[in-house]
């Protein structure tokens, strides 16, 4: 764990529950936000789209932080005008796992997690 951080055990548990409820889906998706960039995350990200093997997708102003032929690759995810079959498999998921993102009407085309 980063030593920056202002309690490592609490971000401990934070991970391991998050692992434990995401391992412990039928349907995982995580999903791409912009703010990656930021967090300069995208290796980070990438990481874990590999090392679990669940569905990914991004938001459009992630376009660009995750490789779009990456064999997890779902498409982009942006509500109602999401890729194709984007905007079923990410909403039927029984847990998903957004990585910086930013949500306004904009990005979610009004619909609400």
């Amino acid at each position: 764990m980063d030593s920056r951080c202002s309690n490592p055990q609490s971000l401990e548990a934070a991970v391991e529950a998050a692992a434990t409820f995401l391992n412990n889906a039928v349907k995982p998706v995580i999903v791409a936000g912009s703010k990656l960039r930021v967090a300069n995350a995208q290796s980070s990200f990438l990481h874990l789209a590999e090392t679990s093997g669940y569905a990914t997708a991004i938001m459009p102003s992630a376009k660009g932080l995750f490789p779009e032929n990456h064999q997890g690759f779902i498409g982009t995810y942006w509500g109602a005008v999401s890729s194709s079959y984007c905007l079923e498999i990410v909403e039927s998921a029984d847990a998903y796992l957004f990585a910086g993102p930013i949500f306004n009407d904009y990005s979610s085309v009004g619909y609400s997690l």
